[in-house]
This record gives C-alpha cells, sequence and structure tokens, in this order.
C-alpha cells in the first residue's frame, strides 16, 4: 500500500483524462475532486488488491450522468453520501473502495468516498476504460450483484434500486440521474476481498499516474506527447487535424455524437458517452473495447464534452487490456454498437490498423 500525494493524484487525473476514451470525466472536474479530497487528509491510500484481505468488505462508487452536466456540477458531497447509505442499507461497514472504471472525473470519485471515511481505494477497475452502462464490466460478467444500489444528489436526494436484472439496474438509475439534472454518485456492488481479486484488472491507477507522467514530462520537454504515449503503450494514430463537424446531444442521461475530423489525418468517430467507433473513408479502424482516446493540441487529454468545432485535436488507439477484449465483453456493447449501424465481430485495433 502506498500513499498518494497531491501531484500524483493530479497526474492520476490526467492519465485516467485519456483512458476514459471520451468519458469518464473531464480534466476539469478531476482537479477540482483533487482539492475536495486533500480536504479530507494530506493524501490516499492505494492499495494492491492482494493487499485486501479475503473477508473484507468493499463497494464500487462513480458519477453517473451527462459529462457535458458534470463539468458544472462537480460531484463534492455525494459519492461520500452514497457510500455511507449503502453501508446502513446493507448493514455493515466498507473497508476498502474499488473504482467503477478509469476517467479523469470516475477515477476520483471513488477517491473522494474513501478519503472521507479514510479507507483505501484499490490499485484497479472491472474495465480497464471508461464504459457507458453499469453492466458493461467484468464485475457482471463474474456474477457480482449490482444491487442494492444506491444513487443520491449534491442536493442530497437519494434513492435505493433492487432488482435481480442488471440492466434494470442499469435503466432505472439512469432515468433518475437524468430527472435530477443529470448528475449523481452511486454506490453498489458490495463484494468481498477474494471475489474483487478475481474480477479486477490490476494496477489500473498506477497505469493512470504512469501516463500522466509522461504527458507532463513531454510538455515540459517540448516532445511530441502522442508519439510517446503510442510507443510506450503500443498505440496507434488513428486521426490528427481539425474538427469539421461535430454532433453532440444530451438524451436520457447520455451525451450521443459524431466528430469528424479533416486535414492531416481524417477520420470520422461515434460515441455513446464514450468513443464506440472510428472510421476512415467508411471503414472501420478501431472500436470498442479497444480504447479511442482524444488529445487537445497542446497533449492534454480531452473528454467528448470538452470539443468543439474547429478544435486542432489527435484520436490515439489502444488495446484493451487482455481481460476485457473477450466475446463475452464484446457482447456487452452490441446493443450500442447496432444503433450506431455496426453488427460485425469484434477486430483488435492491432489487425484493423494492420
Amino acid at each position: 500500500m502506498r500513499r498518494l500525494s497531491k501531484q500524483q493524484l493530479q497526474h492520476i487525473v490526467v492519465g485516467a483524462g485519456l483512458l476514459g476514451a471520451g468519458g469518464g470525466g473531464s480534466i476539469q472536474e478531476g482537479l477540482k475532486l483533487v482539492d475536495r479530497i486533500l480536504e479530507f487528509d494530506s493524501g490516499i491510500d492505494l492499495a494492491l488488491p492482494e493487499e485486501i484481505a479475503d473477508d473484507v468488505r468493499g463497494a464500487v462508487i462513480l458519477g453517473m450522468g451527462s459529462p457535458r452536466a458534470s463539468l458544472h456540477n462537480v460531484r463534492k458531497n455525494s459519492p461520500g453520501c452514497a457510500l455511507r447509505l449503502l453501508e446502513q442499507t446493507t448493514g455493515g461497514e466498507c473497508g476498502f473502495v474499488i473504482p467503477f472504471e478509469l476517467g479523469a472525473g470516475n477515477s476520483m470519485n471513488p477517491m473522494l468516498a474513501a478519503a472521507e471515511r479514510k479507507i483505501p481505494i484499490v490499485d484497479g477497475d472491472p474495465a480497464g476504460r471508461a464504459v457507458p452502462e453499469l453492466h458493461m464490466t467484468l464485475f457482471q460478467l463474474a456474477g457480482v450483484p449490482i444491487t442494492p444500489l444506491v444513487l443520491t444528489t449534491e442536493d442530497r436526494i437519494s434513492a435505493v434500486i433492487r432488482t435481480e436484472k442488471p440492466y434494470d439496474a442499469e435503466r432505472v438509475a439512469r432515468a433518475i440521474t437524468s430527472e435530477l439534472g443529470g448528475v449523481a454518485a452511486v454506490a453498489c456492488s458490495i463484494m468481498q476481498g477474494r471475489t474483487m481479486r478475481d474480477a479486477i484488472i490490476s494496477g489500473t491507477t498506477t497505469l493512470c499516474e504512469r501516463i500522466g507522467a509522461t504527458i507532463a514530462e513531454q510538455r515540459a520537454s517540448g516532445g511530441d506527447i502522442a508519439q510517446s504515449l503510442c510507443r510506450q503503450h503500443g498505440g496507434y494514430l488513428l486521426g490528427k487535424g481539425r474538427i469539421g463537424s461535430l454532433r453532440n446531444e444530451t438524451r436520457g442521461g447520455f451525451d450521443f455524437g459524431t466528430v469528424e475530423l479533416e486535414g492531416e489525418r481524417p477520420v470520422k468517430v461515434r460515441f455513446q458517452n464514450e468513443n464506440m467507433l472510428a472510421e476512415r473513408n467508411g471503414k472501420v479502424i478501431a472500436m470498442v473495447p479497444d480504447l479511442i482516446c482524444t488529445l487537445g493540441a497542446e497533449g492534454q487529454p480531452l473528454t467528448n464534452a470538452d470539443l468543439a468545432e474547429g478544435m486542432e485535436v489527435s484520436y490515439l488507439g489502444f488495446p484493451a487490456s487482455e481481460p476485457f477484449r473477450s466475446e463475452e465483453v464484446f457482447a456487452l456493447f452490441r446493443d450500442i454498437l447496432n444503433a450506431l449501424e455496426f453488427d460485425g465481430p469484434f477486430q483488435p485495433i492491432e489487425v484493423l490498423m494492420g
């Protein structure tokens, strides 16, 4: 277990902003959450999965809602409130917190709940990226119950959801979040340490920290950030140029849209909160669960909520963590891909770009 300082937390925000793949909350949101975390203590304890005892209980914490709404309504109190209410609902305290996904906001929301309770956060998550819906994780495939699920807002409106079907938990929680302004905190998926270790992708928070440090070093030295990230992490330059067309609309608690990049390396990217498909000349060149990530002109990671027409950006593609590249995982995204008029099989990015 190691203690994360302010600078390390800031590096995690930046790295998670990249691996959020267009979602997971903006860097602006994440840095505000770092300041809030440090109001509770000088740092936070990051535990390896194997450092958590078998019979200790933990919970998943996340921010739910529209990334655009989250830009203007940062969750300062609701993550901790959600954890406390879940403990009350289930009749026991938690000894650790698990991130739901990676993202500049959603890597910090669980840390905020952990800092408030002074318990560690696990170095890992069940996706290795950001995902649009609650059931799109390895915890779902491992049979970890999502409910009881607790949802709270900054106005201290709360709800407890119970259902046997994970998709119903997503559907109801999303509807409530949408009705309450598009921003909420969620606590769910109570599990013991042994269960967490069997299903989690280990080391993803540390990976975000390394990526954030690389971006800071390359920016300070004037290096090529995109090239450095691709070289170090097996990535691909999918697109580079100016945003010529951007469609982004919020409905049902999600941001939906399409970005079309013009110029040096044109690409078309379709998203539902996170980037789902990248195409060039009508040919798919990257798809979920692999990561399609956005960098601004100065090398800063961007979410789809940060984009505007005329901006200069690059799109980078990275292979998903190996446990997240199975046919079972790909099937979790099938409904979204069908809505984007894609019904083909999963093809790894190294095949599509080869």
